[in-house]
C-alpha cells in the first residue's frame, strides 16, 4: 500500500467544500494551488511563469482544464495522470494531447443529465414555437397559430453515449420514437435505451427518418465535419437540429445555407465555431435558431460534482484500480 504523498495540482479556484471533498478522497492528497485567472472558451491559459512551472514541477496528479499539453508536458516531468474538466479533450487533440505519455481522464457524463434536458426542451421550443412566441411577446404581438407535437415523432440521437442515453430516457417519456448511432455498434444489434440502435454507418438513414437530429458525438478526428451539406440534404424538410457536441462538427455554411432556404425547418446551437459567437454572425438573427453560449450542461453545483467524480477516481488511483474515464488514444474520448 502506498505511503507517500500525492501532489495533486489544481489549476481552477477551490471552494472549501470542493477542497475537502478532493482532500477527503485519501490522506495521501496533498494540494497544490495553481494560480490562474479566468480565460475565455476555447481558449488556452498562456505558458506558465516560473511560479507556475515551479508548481507544476511537483504534479503528480493534474485537475483543471484549458492548460497547454505542451507546456505541461514540458513543465510537469513527474505528471502520470491529468484529470480534464471537461467531458471532451476538444483543442487538446488538436495541440498533441493525444501523443503525451501521462494517463487522461475526463468529466464524460457529470453533466449528462443538465446537457440531455436542454436537448429536450430545444425541441418542445422549436415544435411549439415558443422561441417565436417569445419575439412577438417583446413586440407586444397577438400571433396566433398552431404548433405540432412531439408525441410520435422520430428523435434522432447521433451518439448514444452518456448524453445520448439520459436524452433517449426523455424522449421516450414525450413518447416519441428514439433511434440513435453508436460508434461500436454493428448493423442489427439493439440497445433497451432506444426503439433502433443502428451503427455510425447507417447515419444517413437517421437523417432521413428524423424530425430532429441530436448531435451528442465527442469532437474527434472522425467526427469532426460528419454533417455537411450532402447529409443535411437528407433530412426532411420539417427536420431540425439540435447541437450540443462541438460546433465544428456541422458545416457551418453548409448549415446556414440550409436554414435560410427552409431546406430544413430550425436549429438549437448551444456550441459554436469561434466562441463566443461573432455579433456579427446570421445566427443571432434567423427567426428558425436558438442561440445559447455554450452552457447546455453548466448548472449550479457542476464543481462540486465534477470535484466528487475526481475524488472516486482519486480513490481508485491510491488503490490501484482501473480508473473512470479514461480516454483512448486511438478513438480521441
Amino acid at each position: 500500500m502506498r505511503q507517500e504523498p500525492i501532489p495533486v495540482v489544481v489549476s481552477f479556484p477551490l471552494t472549501e467544500g470542493t477542497r475537502a471533498t478532493i482532500e477527503g478522497a485519501s490522506p495521501l492528497v496533498r494540494i497544490l494551488d495553481y494560480p490562474t485567472e479566468r480565460i475565455a472558451p476555447g481558449a488556452f491559459r498562456p505558458p506558465p511563469t516560473e511560479e507556475q512551472a515551479a508548481i507544476l514541477a511537483q504534479a503528480e496528479v493534474l485537475f483543471g482544464s484549458h492548460l497547454d499539453p505542451i507546456a505541461v508536458h514540458d513543465a510537469a516531468t513527474n505528471l502520470k495522470w491529468f484529470q480534464v474538466l471537461t467531458a471532451g479533450l476538444d483543442e487538446l487533440i488538436e495541440q498533441g494531447i493525444l501523443e503525451r505519455d501521462f494517463t487522461i481522464t475526463t468529466m464524460s457524463g457529470v453533466g449528462a443529465v443538465p446537457i440531455a434536458e436542454y436537448c429536450m426542451a430545444a425541441m418542445v421550443m422549436l415544435e411549439k414555437d415558443l422561441h417565436e412566441a417569445m419575439r412577438d411577446q417583446m413586440e407586444h404581438r397577438w400571433n396566433f397559430h398552431f404548433a405540432g407535437q412531439l408525441r410520435g415523432k422520430t428523435c434522432g440521437i447521433v451518439g448514444l453515449g452518456a448524453i445520448g442515453r439520459e436524452l433517449a430516457k426523455r424522449a421516450r417519456a414525450f413518447e416519441m420514437r428514439v433511434i440513435a448511432t453508436r460508434h461500436s455498434a454493428q448493423p442489427g444489434d439493439t440497445d433497451a435505451d432506444v426503439d433502433e440502435l443502428l451503427a455510425a454507418s447507417e447515419l444517413p438513414r437517421l437523417l432521413a427518418e428524423s424530425d430532429y437530429v441530436n448531435l451528442c458525438v465527442p469532437l474527434t478526428r472522425a467526427t469532426d465535419g460528419m454533417i455537411g451539406a450532402d447529409e443535411i440534404a437528407l433530412m426532411k424538410p420539417e427536420a431540425s437540429i439540435v447541437n450540443i457536441a462541438r460546433a465544428t462538427v456541422v458545416d457551418t455554411d453548409a448549415l446556414l445555407e440550409a436554414l435560410r432556404t427552409g431546406r430544413i425547418a430550425g436549429a438549437a446551437l448551444d456550441v459554436h465555431d469561434p466562441e463566443p459567437l461573432p455579433e456579427d454572425s446570421p445566427f443571432w438573427d434567423m427567426p428558425n435558431v436558438i442561440v445559447t453560449p455554450h452552457r447546455s450542461g453548466s448548472i449550479h453545483g457542476y464543481f462540486e460534482r465534477a470535484a466528487e467524480f475526481f475524488a472516486e477516481n482519486l480513490q481508485r488511483y491510491v488503490a490501484g484500480e482501473p480508473l473512470l474515464n479514461v480516454v483512448g488514444r486511438e478513438r480521441g474520448y
